[in-house]
């Protein structure tokens, strides 16, 4: 046939939003005589923007993970192992289930969570994956009275967000249990505002809607450590605070994988042509939190599993038109929403499109019940592997 390169190998490197919207997509795109595999060392994958809920009671654990052993239904071979090293030059990946070669690469291993970078946080709480949240709801069964403290120890971070979606969630907990006048719930980050990735509209409407519910928010005060007790933490403003209970978001690196592949060139983050998502490595491209994608002055496209999704999904096409030597699709264009729920009936929407010639067209939609709608539609359309 025409313009077609048989037997084409493509890999995917993570179970993931990125990883798993790459292969259905790929699959979709190219004939059944090119394969398409792809590799997590886990058989389930969570969907961590449950968990603000989930802490609260108000999501079942049974239902917030995936198997990707059902990716076989679609023509997808899914490998359980663990990936120890990405040679670009010899064009393969090496698991404890052996090597594997690949024509084009996509490498969508997310983030690692540093516990170590903040002393004594891993005695504190957090939210971050199923065992932190389940740890924390089981501490909110408990809570009656005192201070919470939400800190965020360093930007970027996955969803940004969550923090304050976390601190909405505990603000209705502690209404429905009767407790709320007994509690101060505070949230401290390091950026100088909420929300900035989405503008300063975006940001003053977050600040108010916090402070009518009585959720203070200091900003510029980045935590770098929890005392022995887990009852006080640290500031980079100097500051400290004595709290009940101390929430903390872990600093995100590079997994240590991807950083020895070279793909990072010593950066923090895998650098990748904005159009394209392809790396410095010829036909290796990284999506999702393992990349970053610039826009602006100083900014990148926030680490969200929704951007993760369309990152993927554009790069299926770019390696279809590769393999298939037709046009090359439309240049990735930073397209993408994430859910910020106030309590279980209303979510709010950030985000909008990145990557414009007029600069961002990004902002903060207001809660909703429509929102929540489009919230429990988007967790189920992910277990069914829509998205």
């Amino acid at each position: 046939m025409p313009g077609h390169t048989p037997g084409k190998k493509v890999v995917i490197l993570g179970g993931g939003f990125g990883g798993v919207a790459a292969a259905r997509a790929a699959r979709s795109l190219i004939p059944v005589e090119h394969s398409v595999t792809l590799i997590d060392r886990s058989r389930v994958t969570r969907l961590c923007g449950m968990n603000p809920m989930l802490i609260v009671g108000e999501r079942d654990v049974r239902k917030t993970g995936r198997s990707l052993g059902q990716l076989a239904n679609r023509g997808i071979e899914f490998v359980e192992s663990e990936i120890s090293s990405i040679d670009t030059a010899g064009r393969s990946v090496q698991t404890a289930a052996g090597a594997y070669e690949y024509d084009y690469l996509v490498v969508g291993l997310g983030a690692t969570y540093d516990w170590g970078a903040v002393p004594g946080s891993d005695l504190a709480y957090s939210f971050y994956d199923l065992e932190t949240s389940r740890r924390l709801r089981r501490r909110l069964s408990r809570f009656r009275r005192g201070r919470l403290v939400i800190s965020v120890a360093a930007p970027p971070y996955k969803c940004p967000p969550a923090p304050f979606e976390t601190a909405m969630m505990i603000h209705w907990y502690f209404r429905k249990q009767g407790i709320r006048k007994d509690a101060e719930i505070i949230v401290t980050i390091p950026e100088p505002a909420p929300l900035a990735v989405a503008g300063p509209a975006a940001s003053a409407r977050l600040r108010d809607d916090l402070e009518r519910r009585g959720i203070e928010l200091r900003t510029g005060a980045g935590v770098i450590s929890v005392r022995p007790d887990a009852m006080e933490a640290v500031y980079s403003d100097g500051s400290s605070l004595a709290a009940d209970v101390i929430v903390t978001v872990p600093v995100h690196r590079v997994p240590r994988v991807v950083a020895e592949s070279g793909l990072t060139n010593g950066k923090p983050w895998t650098p990748v042509n904005a159009n394209t998502l392809e790396t410095a490595a010829s036909d290796v491209f990284a999506v999702g939190d393992v990349n970053v994608v610039p826009f602006g002055e100083g900014r990148a496209i926030p680490k969200a599993g929704v951007f993760a999704a369309g990152q993927g999904e554009s790069v299926a096409a770019t390696i279809a038109s590769r393999i298939l030597d037709t046009a090359p699709p439309p240049a990735y264009d930073g397209s993408g929403e994430c859910f910020l729920a106030y309590s279980t009936t209303q979510s709010a929407m950030v985000g909008g499109t990145f990557l414009t010639p007029a600069g961002p067209q990004v902002g903060l939609r207001p809660p909703s019940m429509s929102g929540m709608r489009s919230k429990e539609r988007f967790e189920k359309d992910w277990r069914r592997f829509r998205i």
